[in-house]
């Protein structure tokens, strides 16, 4: 079998490699260039229900235009749904990453309108050479070494297992129109000074370099899946789970750097989680990452979303015999037997002490209620310590109010004071499960 016809049974055995029905619909970003051009071939070839997007970002004037007409074109022979989108982007500091910034958001707006699975890049095993290369000289962690990942989400990359020069050999059998980007003779961009300057110096002493790096970043990406399965199996029996947080139990036994392993996924840096670690910060204290917030509550590290969503300080009428979903779920009616009820979510109360509408809202400082088998008041928030509610179930407890007066903090205790009795004829159930 030559070469030609190997490449395509090896780009199709990415899709059941990662178990990706080949019924779903692809779109592609193309630049015009020979690496997306060759994917792009490959798809067709393959029969994958693909769409194709292109940016122009208008850096080099006549070359984007042909790069766009090249793509174009490539579309209109295949009959292929084209997206295409002109940006003006200067010629910044950062210009790559605002590119792939313009460019990711771009896709995924596609995707979301069209309805479409996945995106296919042109990255290719240079591209993970050059990544692997860079963050080596960053200072990467394992993480970084292992390069660019196949699959990230709905992000598939099935050419990271070409090379360049595969690539190219492919296009020129198959005679496909491509357009050249003389900006990637220009070495003041980091990768580009990789590409021209370093790599064909290392080639020219290490002829089979690329083979190394390839077999390097192989063993990496296993090494770290099984870290990751190894720091799982440490911390997980220090994770008790939530609805919208984790609670984690600190043992100074397990090593600074599998703590930092396992957070560095909610977006925390070595920096943070080994002072974390080392000061044993105190309740009350807590860091953020970009997406999540790590605080201490009772000696329990709570690990929570940034986003997490507090509730509002809107007051809610309760209506007789109403089922309510916001900002709770809540069901109440009438009822003439009253059956006991393990569960604290379900509670009934003497339903001649109630005046409705009853009132709903978030419970505050200053609250006080008569709990259930008391004589005297007490406070809510002392009863929420007395209860060890974590801090962030607190932003969640509301508390129902019959003619101003707390007749149950909900899903906790109700009050002394609307207890059913001997005296009771009729009851009021509440359901909050």
């Amino acid at each position: 079998m030559s070469i030609i016809n190997t490449i395509n049974k090896e780009f199709l055995s990415f899709f059941k490699d990662h178990k990706i029905d080949l019924k779903s619909q692809f779109l592609i970003g193309v630049s015009g260039g020979n690496d997306s051009m060759a994917v792009l071939n490959l798809a067709v070839e393959s029969k994958l229900k693909v769409s194709v997007a292109h940016i122009n970002y208008q850096l080099r004037d006549e070359e984007s235009e042909r790069d766009y007409k090249i793509v174009k074109e490539h579309c209109k022979i295949n009959n292929l749904n084209f997206y295409y989108k002109k940006v003006k982007l200067d010629s910044l500091k950062n210009l790559q990453n605002k590119a792939r910034e313009i460019r990711y958001k771009y896709y995924n707006e596609i995707i979301s309108q069209e309805n479409l699975d996945y995106i296919i890049t042109g990255h290719h095993q240079n591209d993970d050479h050059e990544t692997f290369l860079l963050n080596t000289i960053k200072g990467s962690g394992i993480k970084g070494l292992k390069g660019i990942p196949e699959k990230n989400g709905i992000i598939l990359r099935p050419a990271l297992q070409f090379t360049k020069s595969r690539l190219l050999e492919y296009v020129q059998h198959h005679k496909i129109k491509i357009g050249i980007d003389s900006s990637n003779l220009v070495s003041k961009y980091e990768r580009n000074y990789l590409r021209n300057e370093v790599f064909n110096k290392i080639s020219s002493k290490f002829p089979d370099f690329e083979r190394g790096f390839t077999n390097s970043i192989q063993f990496l990406k296993k090494d770290y899946l099984l870290l990751n399965e190894l720091v799982q199996k440490v911390i997980n029996p220090q994770i008790e789970e939530r609805r919208n947080y984790l609670i984690i139990n600190f043992d100074n036994s397990i090593p600074i750097q599998a703590w930092y392993h396992f957070f560095k996924r909610f977006g925390f840096n070595f920096s943070q989680v080994n002072n974390w670690v080392v000061n044993n910060s105190q309740s009350g204290k807590h860091i953020e990452s970009l997406t999540h917030k790590l605080s201490v509550d009772r000696n329990k590290w709570i690990l929570s979303k940034r986003n997490f969503k507090k509730l509002n300080n809107e007051l809610f009428e309760v209506f007789k015999n109403q089922k309510i979903k916001t900002p709770i779920l809540l069901e109440g009616h009438l009822t003439e037997k009253c059956v006991y009820e393990k569960s604290k979510k379900v509670e009934y109360f003497d339903y001649s002490n109630l005046v409705f509408p009853l009132k709903l809202r978030k419970w505050k400082s200053g609250d006080r209620i008569q709990p259930l088998g008391m004589k005297g008041n007490k406070k809510v928030s002392d009863i929420l310590i007395d209860q060890k509610i974590p801090m962030l179930e607190k932003d969640n407890i509301y508390v129902l109010l019959s003619n101003n007066d707390i007749i149950w903090i909900v899903g906790i205790i109700i009050s002394e004071k609307y207890k059913i009795d001997k005296s009771s004829k009729t009851f009021y159930k509440f359901n909050t499960e």
